[in-house]
């Protein structure tokens, strides 16, 4: 079993080819806390969050 590629865009335009960490799509240089893949990441956990509480409020 091969191990899944990264993917993401690099500076050159072409995509990462670095394998991606275990239970993610990036490897560790593109899924550091402040890359666009980490920030859409914290994004939606939130917003599942919020979705959550307001469900649990009515």
């Amino acid at each position: 079993m091969t191990q899944p590629r990264c993917g993401a865009q690099t500076l050159r335009g072409r995509p990462c080819t670095k394998p991606a960490i275990t239970n993610s799509s990036r490897c560790q240089l593109h899924q550091g806390g402040w890359s666009g893949y980490g920030v859409a990441q914290r994004k939606k956990k939130e917003a599942e969050a919020t979705m959550r509480k307001l469900r649990k409020k009515k």
